[in-house]
Parts: structure tokens; C-alpha cells; sequence
């Protein structure tokens, strides 16, 4: 089942997961949702001094700016686009690796996508980075992580880990809308709208998510 809300409520919510798993340790998490169109910004870009102006300017074009508590960059939402939130807890004692964690998001993605699939940076593309998902080396997702020291057990930590899945071609509206957010916030990058992919013309949603949710639930 997928969900659509508001993007503002799905960000409130995936905290409210991860601090469910804080203080139950033994829970786990995994969720789909959707949201209408919008862009989310990490809050590091909240300290620019255009910030509040360039949010102004891009909601009065109906693209709301919010903020979420993972890192990353700015990345739209809206028709096409799917949401994985995945929350779980760390063993007891054991440190987090960075990687390890990244590679529990990423590898049941690839795994739904079969052949073609790999993950690394793609110049051009909204939110770059190492763990990028890419297909056929353009970008399919995007990744974030937050991790939280757990309140009931010191000795694990939650994680959130998201990724942002574009099920179908993200728009040269969405891509525009980022770069005009990040041009008035004085950022030196541009989108690139041919470097992002999406699911296959011969692959649906729904099937897609059927794999991806038994590759998550086999590593759980």
C-alpha cells in the first residue's frame, strides 16, 4: 500500500517513526508514500541568506519548499515520484557503519530492478551522490539517511533511511524549479534533467513494489 499526504506531514511522520524505533528498539518500519508536488530542502540550505525569499518565490509558482532532518540536497515530489522510508534499529553494541546501513537501502532497490542497476554519482542529477541508485548509469533514486542515538537501549542506534524513486520521467518542471530554487539561493550548480531515468515502460508500480518489498523484508 502506498500512501498520499502532504509532504509536510510525511516528513512529521518519518520522524515519528524513527522515534518509535528510538524507544522500541524491536520495531521496524517500512514505508510507501507519495506526495502532490513540492520541493524538500535540507535544513542546511535553511541558513542561506535567500532562503526565505527563494521559498516565497517557488510557493507563488506552486512548488511549496519544506524541510527535512537528512542530509542530501534538494529533490521535487509529486506525480511519478515514490517514497521508501525504512526504520529499524541497529544490533546491540554494534557501531554504525555508514556504508553497511547505505547498502541495506540501496540493495533491495537495485534488486527490484534487475539487470542494468548500479549506484554511484551522477553529474547533473538533483541530490548527487555515492549512493545514488542509477539504471543503465542514470539516476533512478535518491538516498538519505538519519540516525539516532536509541532511547531505550544506548547501545543501538534507529536509522531512517529514505529514498526518493522516480517511477516515471521526472518533469522539466520539477528539474526547473529546482534550479531556479537553488539560482536564488545562490547556488553554483545546475539540474540536468537528462541525467535521471525512471522504472521501465515494461515494469509497473505496483509490481516493482512488490519486489522491493520482499527484497526489504529478506534482509530483515
Amino acid at each position: 500500500m502506498v500512501d498520499f499526504l502532504d509532504t509536510a506531514e510525511a516528513l512529521a511522520r518519518e520522524l515519528e517513526l524513527l522515534e518509535d524505533v528510538s524507544r522500541n528498539p524491536d520495531n521496524r518500519h517500512l514505508w510507501f508514500w507519495e506526495s502532490p508536488r513540492s520541493l524538500v530542502s535540507p535544513k542546511s540550505l535553511s541558513t542561506k541568506p535567500r532562503f526565505g525569499e527563494a521559498s516565497h518565490r517557488l510557493a507563488a509558482e506552486g512548488w511549496t519548499v519544506n524541510l527535512r532532518s537528512t542530509g542530501g540536497d534538494v529533490t521535487p515530489q509529486g506525480a511519478g515520484i515514490l517514497n521508501v522510508t525504512h526504520v529499524y534499529a541497529t544490533e546491540p553494541g554494534k557501531p554504525v557503519d555508514l556504508k553497511e546501513e547505505y547498502n541495506r537501502l540501496c540493495t533491495p532497490i537495485e534488486q527490484a530492478l534487475g539487470p542494468g542497476a548500479s549506484r554511484g554519482w551522477k553529474p547533473g542529477a538533483f541530490c548527487d551522490g555515492e549512493y545514488n541508485v542509477q539504471l543503465n548509469g542514470l539516476k533512478f533514486a535518491g538516498t538519505a539517511m538519519r540516525i539516532r542515538r536509541g532511547k531505550a537501549d544506548r547501545t543501538r542506534s534507529a536509522i531512517m533511511a529514505h529514498a526518493i524513486m522516480l517511477i516515471e520521467p521526472v518533469s522539466i518542471d520539477a528539474i526547473d524549479a529546482i534550479n531556479r530554487f537553488l539560482n536564488l539561493l545562490g547556488e553554483e550548480r545546475t539540474i540536468d534533467l537528462k541525467a535521471h531515468t525512471c522504472l521501465p515502460e515494461d515494469d509497473t508500480k505496483p509490481a516493482f513494489i512488490a519486489r522491493l518489498t520482499k527484497a526489504f523484508n529478506a534482509q530483515a
